[in-house]
């Protein structure tokens, strides 16, 4: 057994306290006289009982402050990781009725859970989509998914940064044979504001040569910009930045403004290289691309490579969409490092906290009962 916080477990030595007590107050015995002593012979079967629950409730107090002791350590117990061929792992990217469908094609599996870096039953909610690569080289030396199976929605997936880890034994199973995260790799671009003079022209331009199908959403208040369901926001309003557009950014979005709009805080603001007053910021998951210059300056926007530069720019920026663009591994031919079966953690510590809990309480609700059924104070037992 281990514990979290060991320093908890010295209030076990405090247990001693009462035992000495109970011992030093039964040794210190006084002599009393009375005149007629066969007026206690009544009593002593009485008091015999009042003695045994006095020591039932020792026995619980003490019980009740080593239980509160443990508790404080927050013991973990280590529990055996058997490998089982029965597990299938979900990628969460998986519909619930996709999943039944697979389940009935594929029956046999004892447990069914949701591919995490903790992974969870397919009862709870769906979650959202982890990093597929860092996912997969946590659990690779999980000794009881050894021998699972993966689920995944594509065959092909974008690959991550550094090296992926991988259990030789698992066995893998995809929906679909393609790849959708490179099936749509334009970004939804959105604008807010009356926009700058030179955007319709490139957008015409760029939709002839490098983004076919790029189009242009219009929003009409920053309360509509939401990085779920745009990419990349255009924001052409002199001023402070809206709170709203700053959680666009850290919730994965990229903002791109000119040198008039200003942030309502502190942010760090790095110098792009390029030969331009250009500024990027990273802001939680996404990043605020700011130009040095007026961009409804003549200067600005009078340059035939306009269109190109400002496409490389904003893809630079978008980490997202740099993450679509990265090479695809195939579960055909994983291209991760096989962990070996001495790098397997044979074991798991678990938690045991609701239990002592549970026994806390019981013994708490116990003690109080043979408290309650003591006779009152003074009683002497007659009728």
């Amino acid at each position: 057994m281990l514990w979290q916080s060991s320093q908890w477990l010295w209030l076990l030595a405090a247990l001693a306290i009462p035992l000495l007590i109970h011992l030093l107050r039964r040794d210190a015995t006084r002599e009393i006289t009375f005149a007629a002593v066969h007026w206690l012979q009544r009593k002593r079967q009485h008091k015999k009982r009042l003695l045994l629950r006095e020591k039932w409730l020792l026995l619980l107090r003490l019980l009740l402050f080593a239980l509160l002791a443990i508790l404080l350590a927050q013991p973990l117990l280590q529990r055996d990781n058997e490998a089982s061929e029965k597990v299938l792992l979900v990628d969460p990217r998986i519909e619930r009725a996709e999943l039944e469908t697979f389940l009935g094609e594929s029956p046999g599996f004892a447990s069914v859970l949701w591919l995490l870096p903790d992974p969870m039953l397919i009862s709870e909610s769906r979650p959202q989509a982890p990093d597929l690569w860092r996912t997969l080289s946590n659990l690779a030396d999980a000794g009881e998914f050894r021998r699972a199976h993966i689920l995944l929605r594509n065959a092909q997936n974008p690959s991550g940064h550094g090296a992926l880890s991988v259990s030789p034994y698992w066995q893998w199973h995809a929906l679909e044979n393609g790849s959708k995260e490179n099936s749509s790799p334009l970004p939804r671009l959105a604008l807010l504001g009356e926009g700058p003079p030179w955007l319709e022209a490139v957008l015409r331009q760029l939709q002839g040569t490098a983004a076919p199908q790029l189009e242009l959403q219009k929003l009409t208040a920053a309360s509509l910009a939401g990085a779920s369901e745009q990419d990349w926001l255009i924001y052409d309003t002199a001023g402070e930045l809206p709170v709203a557009l700053q959680q666009f950014i850290r919730d994965g979005g990229l903002l791109i403004t000119d040198r008039r709009v200003q942030p309502t805080e502190e942010i760090q603001f790095v110098e792009i290289a390029g030969g331009e007053a250009l500024q990027a910021a990273a802001l939680g998951r996404g990043s605020w691309l700011r130009y040095g210059r007026d961009w409804h300056s003549a200067d600005f926007f009078h340059r035939p490579d306009l269109p190109e530069k400002l496409w490389q720019q904003w893809c630079a920026q978008d980490w997202a969409l740099q993450a679509r663009g990265r090479g695809l591994w195939s579960i055909d031919t994983p291209p991760g490092i096989a962990v070996a079966d001495a790098e397997v953690h044979r074991f798991r510590l678990m938690p045991i906290e609701q239990w002592l809990l549970l026994a806390f309480v019981l013994l708490l609700a116990l003690e109080r009962i043979v408290a309650l059924a003591r006779p009152a104070a003074g009683s002497d037992g007659h009728d």
